[in-house]
């Protein structure tokens, strides 16, 4: 193994084993040594990866972020590397520890999906396995073979049990949005109702002839992500017609993204809010509002085969 290759692996293992300390215990109260000794290198090899904690806290959310769009199938702003600059050539990385238990997420985006305690607890309800997220969005294949008006509807079905059972499985995912959560943001900006991130109507009529309404922005990162995306795919339903008559993208994009954030955040306490029978019932709720009956009756409340 070359000495990149080494310095890539022990940057793996830092930010695998504090999203693990940061899911269990805080990062408050989490410690530079119960992070080396957690991914058993030595206190040299995290310095010359990362200089503080707030900078590990740093490449766990970018990590998050990077697995999320992995989910979502939203492409990075930028090609920047989002896992820092561990080049290997520094003098800290001559001594490093590889060891560790065996299993690593990988780090800016890697297809790690490793299971936990948490992960047993919230798959238990059906015994089903965790699917480790598709390049480009889990549905792209069930959108893409029905192509008609009920395609993004049933994307956006998909995508949301493949974040929820991500949040089940994967620590970096979980912990990068609950770091995500108790980080300081600025105040976001509102947008009127019906108009997605990049500023594009969403839908035939907006808002359905009503007077524009004012949906927030959420604030962080990963829900600044997820809620864009949520909002572009219901956009984008709305302008094909898949949507039942009356029904603002917006506003039906607000009650998703509320319902997906919250049971992350209850899912942080209770593992069993990201089971996937809870989610099932939402959608299973919801949908009779949001499209007309014809087209519901062809969608999968609980995920077409193309996300499991």
């Amino acid at each position: 193994m070359t000495r990149q290759e080494r310095a890539v692996r022990t940057r793996e293992a830092l930010i695998e084993a504090a999203a693990d300390l940061f899911d269990r215990d805080g990062q408050e109260v989490t410690s530079l040594a119960a992070v080396t000794a957690k991914a058993q290198v030595s206190a040299g090899a995290l310095y010359f990866h990362f200089a503080t904690k707030a900078d590990l806290a740093d490449a766990v959310t970018r990590t998050a972020l990077s697995r999320l769009r992995q989910i979502t199938g939203a492409p990075a702003p930028t090609p920047a590397d989002t896992n820092g600059h561990a080049n290997g050539n520094g003098s800290g990385s001559g001594n490093e520890n590889e060891g560790g238990d065996g299993s690593r997420n990988g780090g800016g985006g890697g297809s790690g999906w490793g299971g936990d305690a948490r992960t047993q607890a919230a798959r238990g309800v059906r015994g089903e396995r965790a699917a480790a997220p598709p390049a480009r969005g889990p549905a792209a294949a069930a959108g893409g073979a029905r192509g008609d008006r009920v395609g993004e509807v049933q994307q956006l079905i998909d995508t949301t049990h493949v974040l929820v059972r991500g949040l089940a499985d994967d620590v970096v995912l979980r912990a990068g949005f609950a770091l995500d959560r108790s980080g300081g943001q600025r105040p976001a900006r509102e947008r009127p109702v019906g108009e997605g991130p990049a500023g594009r109507a969403a839908g035939k009529g907006g808002t359905g002839g009503e007077r524009p309404g004012r949906w927030p922005e959420v604030g962080g990162s990963l829900r600044r992500v997820w809620s864009g995306w949520v909002h572009e795919t219901l956009a984008a339903a709305g302008t094909r017609g898949a949507l039942a008559p009356g029904v603002s993208p917006g506003d039906a994009a607000a009650v998703v993204v509320a319902a997906t954030v919250g049971f992350e955040v209850l899912g942080a306490q209770d593992p069993l809010w990201l089971a996937p029978h809870r989610l099932t019932r939402f959608w299973t709720l919801l949908l009779p509002a949001l499209v007309p009956p014809p087209a519901r009756e062809a969608l999968h409340p609980d995920g077409s085969p193309a996300a499991h």
